[in-house]
Parts: structure tokens; sequence; C-alpha cells
């Protein structure tokens, strides 16, 4: 490239400097030639006169670069008077030459002369010229000094542009240098835009930005691919737990070892118990599949001041020995969304509060408005949630460590998909959640746009 580029400039600047000094030339030649016609001019105004009448030339009047020629109309010399300079040097022109610049100017002879050719009444001419011998010479010291300047310039300019390509086009050697690496598989590379031109710099920035967001969906892409391989090994192995309670069950009853009745009837209940956890845990991993899908949800009118009151009574109910409270800011609580859903945002919340706290351990539910969005705000005055673990309890199965060895036992029957299920219907919803920091406890905070009226 750089080649190309450095023979591109030679020839461009080449170009440039020949035809400025070419013109240059051509304009000091053609200044010369004005001047000496400018002077034949006024020889010939003073001459023509004299010739004309048939008076002879004055030798002694001539100029020393002069040269004056009255000739006939075949060219023949009748009169010549020369300059001292100009004694021995021949001057003939046809008079074809003659006819044809008759009233003006031409360049002739060996020696360079610039002539001037008028008509006189009887037929012949008068020729008038002058030595441009120091003109030619000037002109040719002007061609010397055009060559000695025009190389050295021509010289700098290509090194100077070549230099000013190469930085120029340093960020595209490096953003190639870096989409090389890439295809190495190594995305941590970033093209270097420093002391880069602003144009350059503004394509290393945009590589930048692409291969960032390249980097960050690759990331997520490998993320995802990971929590799913992790979802399948975790969803079969709690599913394989009741299939293989129920499979052993009905191994039992098929050897005949449960005759009882009695036995048989508690071995029937711990299959049923099994196949409703089996298909709990089915039903919200379908629901989870279709929330990952951005299937629409059921839009209706809700009252959230409806549904925290409900979800508050029913946990009362469920969790006797707990003190629940339910706390509503007077305002408008409308929002647009699935009401069954959104019931079971809060109720898992509750339910989280009954599996992972003490018993008769407070919680309270509190629903404020702010701004376009309605905040329901669940607080329990349990243990709490490490702080490295905050964003971890929303991840699917994952069941974060208990307190205590009671609280282990009680939440070691959960399937782990409670908060995951909690986050995926809040972000149907436009809506975020959240673990807000707090000293003692669990703050869990939904935050939901609210219905435009």
């Amino acid at each position: 490239m750089y080649w190309r580029l450095l023979l591109g400039f030679l020839a461009i600047t080449s170009i440039g400097v020949i035809a400025a000094d070419a013109l240059a030339v051509d304009a000091v030649v053609r200044h010369q030639n004005a001047r000496v016609d400018a002077e034949l001019e006024q020889g010939r105004q003073w001459l023509l006169p004299i010739v004309a009448t048939g008076h002879r030339l004055d030798a002694g009047k001539t100029p020393p670069d002069g040269l004056v020629l009255v000739l006939d109309s075949q060219g023949r010399t009748l009169q010549r008077m020369a300059g001292v300079h100009l004694a021995t040097t021949p001057l003939e022109l046809s008079a074809e030459q003659l006819k044809a610049h008759a009233g003006g100017a031409l360049t002739a002879g060996p020696v360079p002369l610039r002539a001037m050719v008028t008509r006189l009444p009887g037929g012949g001419y008068l020729v008038m010229a002058q030595s441009t011998a120091d003109a030619a010479e000037a002109t040719q010291h002007l061609v010397a000094v055009e060559t000695a300047t025009g190389l050295p310039l021509i010289f700098l300019v290509v090194a100077g542009s070549f230099w000013f390509c190469r930085r120029t086009l340093a960020p595209i050697r490096e953003t190639t240098r870096t989409a090389h690496r890439i295809t190495e598989d190594d995305l941590s590379h970033r093209v270097n835009v420093a002391r880069a031109p602003l144009e350059a710099a503004q394509l290393a920035e945009a590589f930048n930005t692409m291969l960032q967001r390249l980097q960050q969906e690759f990331t997520r892409r490998n993320k995802a691919e990971v929590q799913l391989r992790d979802f399948v090994g975790v969803a079969g192995h709690e599913l394989r737990t009741p299939l293989t309670t129920i499979a052993g069950y009905a191994q039992m009853v098929r050897h005949g070892a449960l005759e009882d009745p009695l036995a048989l009837d508690q071995a029937m209940r711990r299959v049923q118990g099994e196949t409703r956890r089996m298909t709990s845990l089915v039903d919200e991993l379908l629901l989870l599949a279709r929330l990952d899908q951005g299937r629409p949800l059921e839009r209706t009118p809700v009252d959230l001041t409806d549904l925290c009151a409900e979800a508050v009574a029913n946990a009362q109910l469920y969790a006797p020995d707990r003190q629940l409270r339910c706390t509503v800011q007077p305002e408008d609580h409308m929002i647009e969304g699935d009401p069954h859903r959104l019931r079971q945002v809060i109720c898992n919340l509750l339910a989280n509060v009954h599996a992972h706290t003490p018993p008769g351990t407070s919680a309270h539910v509190k629903l404020t408005p702010d701004g376009d969005f309605r905040v329901i705000d669940v607080i329990d005055q349990g243990p709490g949630i490490p702080e490295d673990l905050h964003e971890r309890v929303f991840d699917r199965f994952y069941r974060a460590p208990a307190a205590n060895p009671a609280l282990a036992e009680r939440s070691v029957h959960g399937s782990g998909l409670g908060l995951s299920i909690v986050a995926a219907i809040v972000t149907a919803h436009h809506g975020t959640i959240r673990i807000q920091p707090t000293d003692h406890g669990t703050w869990f905070r939904v935050r939901l746009p609210r219905q435009q009226p």
C-alpha cells in the first residue's frame, strides 16, 4: 500500500512541479517577447517614414543588438543596417514568410532574433530585428534554477507525504493486526488510537466499539450456554428424585412388598406427594420457558392494593405464628399486567420468607408510589442474605446456604426456582427486582410501571 501511495504522490507531485515550471518559463518568454516587440514597434514608427520616402538608412543610428533590412517583394536585400553585435549575423526570410508575417512579429535566425515585418507601399518589406540572446540566456538560467529546486522539492513532498501516510494509516495497520488476532479467538485486543488523526481515530473507535459488542455478545452467549447446561443438569436431577421414588414404590407394589393396607396407603401418599412435587416443578419450568420465549402475558388493569392485601392474608393463614403486615400508601396503584402472575410474585416472596427465616420471624409488605412506577417492598427480620449472593439468588435452581440446620432441612424441599420465576415475571412486566442493602434481614424491592391514564 505504501509503495502505491509513494508512486502516486511522486507522479502527481512531478506533474504538478513540471507543469508549474513550464508555465513560469512560458510566461517569462511571453513577457520578454512582448518587451522586444514594443521596442521594435517604436523603431518601426521612426524608420517607416524614412524608408517609405526612399531615403537611405543611417547605419550609425542602429542599436548594437539591432538589425534593419529593406527587402523587395521576393525577399532580396536592398538595404542592410546592423549593429556591432549583429554585423555578421545572417537573416534570411522567404517571400512566403514575409507575406505571412507582414504586420506582425516572428522569431528567426540562427542567432535568436525577434523580427517585425512591415509591408512598404512600393511592394517591398521593412524588417526590424533585435537579438534575444540575453533573454534566452535568462530563460535557460530560469530553467536551471527550477530544475535545481524542483527535484529536491519533489523529494521533500514525496517523503513528507510518505511519512504522513504511514502516520495516518497506522491505525489501519493496527486494525488489521487486531483482526488477525481476533481470528485466533482472542476478542480482548483493541486498536490503539493514541495520537491518531481524526478520521483514523474515528475508524479505530468504531472498530473497538464493534469488538466490545461482539465480545459482550459472545460472553453473554457462552454464559447462556453454561447456564443452559447447568439448568438441564439440575432440572434432570430434580425430576429424577421423585421419579426414582415413584419407581421404587411401584416395584414394591409389584413384588407384593406392600400387602399391609396401612403401608400401602402411606406409600400411595408418598407417590402422590412426589407426583405433586414433580408436577409443580414441570409447571414452573414451563412457565420459565414461556417467559424466556417472550410469549405475551395477559394484560388487564390490576390493582396492586388488592393483590398485596390478599397475598399477606393468605400467607398469614399459612403461617399464623408470624407477624405479617401490609402497608399501602394512599395513591392510585393500578398497573397493567397479568393478575395471576403478579400475585405469584408477591406469594413467592412471602414463601421465601417462610422457607428461609426462623419460625415467628415478622415480615412487612409495603406498596408505595415512585413517579411512573409502583414499588412493592417485602422486608423480613430474618438472618438476611450475604451481599455477595444478592445476584445469584435469582439464578435458577440456586439455593442459598441456610443460616441454621433447621432452615436447611426446610429449604431443601424447595425447587430453587421461586426467585427466578419472580425475576422473570417482573421483567416480562417491564419492571425490576433487586435486593436493597439493609442492616438486618432481607429487603426485596419490586418496581413496576403504573398504568397510563
